[in-house]
């Protein structure tokens, strides 16, 4: 049998143990993901893992990108559906869209946001790019209602945030039972004040 050329080989047990981690995050959660165990069921050496990656931290960060680009292209869709729709209601289904991802893929989605860098270490620029584009899908549906480039970047990372925040105590169970039904509840309210407010006139 002819042996892989090295970046052939170095290609596929890229994709394996990308694959490999992005299952055990999905099933398990982000603290189940081991360098050892990762090698061991790619049936290579941990420093297969650090050649290939640079290390676990970038390993997960890969499998994140994953996770973020799956998310977009749920958003995506859900703002195309409602393309036609006025800006209150875009902005409302990119919001519920949102909370489906999160309470059906929860691990992964959780694993975004629970996952440090070591200390000392930056996020790949890449990565945060690849984080813009959920941003920019707001910040479009934000076009006819705030000029200001600057400013409708910061309002749509701030009604981000604001989903998120209810996303995340809702699924926590912080201030009660999880009820999805609730919860769609508060994000509508929410969506539709900040909306309400916009179209009122948008806060300089």
């Amino acid at each position: 049998m002819k042996r892989p050329k090295p970046g052939s080989y170095r290609t596929k047990m890229r994709e394996h143990m990308l694959a490999i981690a992005n299952r055990i995050i999905s099933t398990e959660g982000l603290a189940a993901v081991q360098a050892r165990r990762v090698a061991q069921e790619a049936g290579c050496a941990v420093g297969t893992l650090y050649n290939v990656f640079g290390g676990l931290d970038l390993l997960i960060i890969e499998a994140n990108a994953c996770t973020l680009d799956a998310l977009r292209d749920e958003l995506a869709r859900a703002n195309q559906a409602a393309s036609a729709a006025p800006m209150s209601d875009r902005l409302l289904a990119l919001a519920l869209e949102y909370l489906e991802f999160a309470s059906t893929r929860d691990k992964a989605w959780r694993a975004v946001f629970d996952h440090q860098m070591d200390p000392g270490a930056e996020v790949p620029t890449w990565y945060r790019e690849r984080q813009g584009t959920l941003f920019a899908l707001v910040e479009t549906v934000l076009e006819n209602t705030i000029a200001d480039v600057a400013l409708r970047a910061s309002n749509a990372r701030a009604l981000f945030a604001a989903v998120h925040g209810i996303v995340v105590i809702s699924l926590d169970s912080k201030l009660g039972n999880f009820d999805y039904g609730e919860t769609q509840r508060q994000v509508r309210f929410v969506v539709g004040s900040v909306a309400n407010g916009l179209i009122a006139g948008p806060a300089a």
